[in-house]
């Protein structure tokens, strides 16, 4: 999927009733396959450009991946990139999110920002509607009870647009996670929020609970004094350079109604999370170098693998109640190297929980009698 120059996937989703699968990332190459007929056929540049910066790309397949449907462009002059992706489970609409250095972003009318937000029909040949934010954006999900967009990602500015009245009205400092709340015509900013302490916060996975509606964001904190941790399922920050946060807001975003740390004596980050349909119980997975990560007694595996080389971090998975206030099981994934999870999904009939990532390792668990048992080359990562 892609042209003759350098293309990313950062984001997939797949739609709802059609079964449509849906991809976006960035591309610098002006043949990207299936533009014709886009949104935005071409690849947009800047006179003087040579061919330098990235516009995003969003592409629609059919489900068993046979068939590329339509592809579209979206960006303006200067570098943009898309890094996730929803569908409006009401009008099947696509929406992406992302960060922008264009001061002509394609249909954003209002002040520019670093940050972006797009609406499409589900075809992708029409951009119906985008809105800048005031920086970037990492991760997005639609209400499913309201059809708001909730948008997550980081920012260090003080006067962050729609703080006013919100969980978090001011700027922590540092860097801060923050959450904002838009209409589903992206017309207006609902609610905004900060998120974070007086060190550095960043939120890169949200999600809202299917039966409370309650929105969850986790991420990375250096903060020692992240909001709301009392009563938590790890109140204090565990140490290392940073811990795992998981924050549960209302959907008005006007509370925070449970922030817990997560993590051990060393560094600890997270990259997505995922809630159960039917339990309810929430799941974070990311990567860590403490080798006393708590509640992995019991868990697929138990120990870490992390200090047996300079650097080499140990994925895991969590799992917690949907109040925050427990760590139900933690469990290590990886082996003797550099291991990573970036990605997470349960299973909406069986409820497993399917875990992605990339590693180093050559014995990572489990992989007799997988599609591909060995690495494909001893010098790189595999997913």
């Amino acid at each position: 999927l892609g042209g003759y120059r350098d293309d990313y996937a950062y984001a997939l989703a797949i739609h709802p009733t059609t079964g449509d699968v849906y991809v976006a990332g960035e591309t610098k190459s002006e043949d990207f396959s299936g533009t014709a007929g886009g949104a935005q056929p071409n690849r947009s540049r800047h006179p003087s450009d040579v061919g330098s910066y990235e516009d995003g790309f969003i592409s629609r397949l059919n489900s068993n991946l046979t068939q590329l449907i339509q592809s579209t462009y979206l960006g303006g002059w200067d570098r943009d990139i898309i890094k996730a992706i929803a569908i409006h489970p009401q009008t099947g609409e696509v929406y992406v999110a992302g960060w922008t250095e264009s001061i002509n972003f394609p249909q954003a009318t209002n002040d520019r920002g670093a940050g972006f937000v797009s609406r499409l029909s589900a075809d992708l040949r029409t951009l119906r509607q985008s809105t800048y934010l005031k920086d970037s954006a990492t991760a997005l999900t639609i209400h499913p009870q309201t059809g708001e967009v909730y948008v997550a990602g980081e920012t260090d500015v003080p006067d962050f647009p729609g703080t006013s009245g919100s969980a978090q009205p001011t700027f922590g400092g540092g860097m801060d996670a923050f959450v904002v709340r838009l209409n589903k015509e992206l017309t207006q900013i609902l609610k905004a929020t900060y998120l974070g302490g007086s060190g550095w916060d960043r939120g890169p996975a949200i999600a809202i609970h299917p039966t409370t509606g309650d929105v969850y964001v986790a991420g990375t904190t250096s903060s020692t004094d992240f909001p709301r941790t009392s009563g938590s399922a790890q109140a204090n920050h565990g140490g290392g350079s940073n811990d795992v946060f998981v924050s549960r807001l209302n959907k008005e975003l006007t509370q925070i109604l449970q922030s817990t740390y997560l993590g051990g004596s060393k560094s600890d980050w997270a990259n997505a999370l995922a809630i159960h349909p039917t339990t309810g119980d929430i799941y974070v997975v990311g990567g860590t170098l403490s080798a006393d990560l708590p509640a992995t007694v019991g868990g697929a595996q138990a120990n870490c693998t992390c200090n047996n080389y300079p650097y080499s971090p140990e994925a895991f998975v969590s799992r917690l109640n949907k109040d925050l206030t427990q760590i139900l099981q933690s469990t290590y994934l990886g082996g003797i190297y550099y291991d990573n999870a970036t990605a997470i999904a349960v299973h909406l009939i069986t409820g497993d929980v399917y875990v992605a990532g990339y590693t180093s390792s050559p014995d990572f668990p489990r992989t007799v009698g997988g599609a591909q048992e060995s690495r494909g080359d001893s010098r790189w990562n595999d997913a």
